[in-house]
């Protein structure tokens, strides 16, 4: 029971956990709205449009050694900007390695920024061609190439200036373009990715002590050159985002990774208990063997679907109204379903007369087939296309197939130890039965010997009392009791004997009593002649004849009456011993003779079989017989 509430327990909490009226992207999008706006976080907004595309890292610090290189003719002014440029980078990411025309010690790869001025022969590959307000032409051209496995960029300025340009606009426009050269876009071709534009100049973000270059650019690339740059992104993306967003933005694949190792870690919790909650489960309808699992199953698998959703699907939501709703009826129905095709499939296709292993392989089988036709069935009335070369498709297909696989094995693995624990049980039944018959026939023969001394010792008294006063009784009461161990001695071994036999000897026994109280004594035999040959335990008569005459009439002066009636009814035997003594005692009534008759009845009949006392209307010893499972 404590299985199934766990596995109720799952299905009901997993959907309050995926609900929600937003997407994570709608949540994620207000949040970025509010951060762009608020001073502690506008910054870190800005790194996270500019620094990455499509939640992928653009630029992690492309902190290759770079080297400026000014071509021959280059105007001491323009060479005085350079310089200062070089030491603002310096002071900005002091990480960085720059030089101008040459880096001592260093080695491949670089990246060269080469300036020159006035002339367009040294542009090649392609070139971006800009013409300003003021007649200054700027042309720019990248180049990629590849050494030792690494990569080096190649960038080229020319810049064309007016006579009568004024020194800031020219320190403008050189500063700008090797902020652009140095950290800016990489080029396109040859296959290599783009990497963030560092903004360009614009009159709202001026900053002349850094060559025109505004403060959210100056955080942004500081951030990008540290050393830690992924963990301090991560921390802010975990601290005012869904750890869903922030996970998924940092890297898709690896939140893939996650939901999936979540989602098998939750199907096998709940395949366990599913596992242990069925095995050895029989309902008493046959068709629930099949409804059960099948709504259970398909109930969760759609739970776990919701739960990976939920993880890795940011633009889609989960309402109680729509999809929630719907999810249930449809998997509902699409169970129903599978499990009356599996349990017609069997009861029509599967006899008990095949064997085993072939029954266990057609239950593999239909289950497999059962988990699958409801499903391509939906599928085709909804108007999907279903087809192994749709990419689409295969990718809804390929996790249910995994799935109906490992469910259709799982269930034959069940039965299968089932099988195994039932012949196991069958077994030990067996031999439980066995020894318990064993047994049964051991304490039997013990109570049979006790019954036989028992008789023979108070007999032996008997006739020791008759000896010196009358040796006629005395040897008549002694061939009696001849007769009586004849009987015993030829029913050596068995447990069961007639009415008839029994009620013979119960004669005789009582003709020796006779003997030793007289003409005092007066018994009456009665006996229907349809239970003479009903089958009883051996001396269970005798010894209730004995407790009347020992306990009861020999108590009494005067006439001593006992009485035997045994009639057949209905549903068995009813036996009544009564005589006219002194009633019995309130409460238990203990003795040999009634202890031994009690054990016989219960190693032979078990519940089938009860005795009992009474005073009134008569004293009398009652044993009634349930004739339906008496042992023969």
């Amino acid at each position: 029971m404590k299985k199934l509430i766990a596995l109720i327990l799952i299905l009901l909490i997993t959907p309050f956990l995926v609900t929600s009226e937003k997407s994570i992207s709608e949540k994620a999008q207000k949040i970025s709205e509010h951060n762009s706006k608020t001073p502690e976080t506008v910054k870190w907004e800005y790194v996270k449009i500019r620094a990455f595309n499509e939640n992928k890292v653009l630029y992690t610090g492309y902190n290759k050694p770079v080297i400026i290189i000014l071509n021959d003719g280059t105007p001491a002014k323009d060479s005085l900007i350079v310089v200062d440029f070089i030491k603002k980078v310096k002071n900005l990411l002091p990480s960085i390695k720059i030089g101008l025309n040459n880096l001592d010690g260093e080695r491949f790869p670089f990246h060269y920024v080469q300036l020159s001025f006035g002339t367009e022969s040294q542009l090649h590959d392609y070139f971006e061609k800009r013409e300003l307000e003021d007649g200054t032409i700027i042309l720019k051209s990248y180049s990629g190439f590849v050494t030792t496995s690494d990569m080096s960029r190649h960038t080229l300025f020319e810049f064309k200036f007016k006579e009568d340009i004024s020194d800031q606009n020219r320190e403008m426009y050189i500063n700008t373009e090797l902020w652009q050269g140095v950290f800016g876009t990489k080029a396109t071709q040859k296959g290599y990715s783009n990497q963030f534009d560092v903004q360009r100049f614009n009159n709202s973000d001026y900053n002349h002590s850094y060559g025109f270059l505004g403060d959210k650019d100056k955080f942004l690339l500081q951030k990008v050159y540290a050393d830690d740059f992924k963990q301090q992104f991560e921390d802010y993306l975990c601290t005012y985002y869904p750890w869903q967003y922030a996970y998924s933005f940092l890297n898709k694949e690896k939140m893939k990774m996650l939901a999936i190792s979540i989602v098998t870690a939750v199907g096998i919790i709940i395949f366990i208990l599913l596992f242990s909650f069925f095995q050895n489960r029989e309902f008493k309808h046959a068709y629930l063997n099949y409804l059960f699992p099948m709504v259970l199953i398909d109930f969760h698998i759609m739970n776990l679907t919701w739960i990976y959703d939920y993880l890795t699907e940011l633009n889609s939501s989960i309402t109680w109204g729509g999809s929630i709703s719907f999810g249930f009826i449809f998997i509902g129905l699409l169970a129903i379903i599978s499990a009356t095709l599996l349990y017609f499939l069997e009861k029509m296709f599967i006899k008990m007369s095949f064997d085993f292993s072939f029954q266990l392989i057609l239950k593999i089988v239909f289950t497999f087939i059962a988990l699958h036709l409801p499903l391509f069935i939906s599928l085709y009335l909804t108007g999907k296309n279903i087809a192994l070369k749709d990419v689409e498709f295969l990718e809804f297909y390929f996790p249910w197939l995994i799935i109906s696989i490992f469910l259709s094995l799982g269930r034959g693995l069940l039965i299968y130890l089932n099988h195994i624990s039932n012949s196991l049980v069958n077994e030990k039944d067996v031999e439980l039965s066995q020894l318990k018959e064993a047994h049964t026939q051991s304490e039997l023969k013990l109570l049979q010997s006790h019954i036989n001394p028992h008789f023979l010792y108070n007999a032996l008294n008997s006739i020791a009392g008759l000896a010196k006063d009358d040796s006629d009784k005395t040897e008549r009461m002694a061939l009696s009791l001849s007769d009586l161990f004849r009987y015993s001695l030829n029913k050596k071994g068995e447990k069961m004997s007639t009415v008839a036999e029994e009620v013979a000897l119960v004669e005789n026994y009582l003709e020796i009593e006779k003997i030793r109280f007289g003409e005092r004594l007066k018994f009456t035999l009665k006996v229907d002649e349809t239970a003479e040959e009903e089958k009883i335990p051996m001396f269970m008569l005798q010894p209730l004849v004995e407790n009347a005459i020992k306990h009861g009439v020999s108590k009494i002066g005067g006439e001593a009456k006992v009485s035997l009636n045994i009639t057949k009814e209905k549903e068995g035997l009813l036996i009544s011993v009564s005589d006219n003594g002194p009633g019995f005692p309130e409460g238990l009534v203990s003795g040999h003779g009634l202890q031994t008759v009690y054990d016989l009845l219960r190693l032979s009949y078990g519940k089938n079989a009860s005795l009992r006392w009474e005073n009134s209307p008569q004293k009398q010893i009652l044993i009634s017989i349930k004739k339906s499972n008496a042992h023969d």
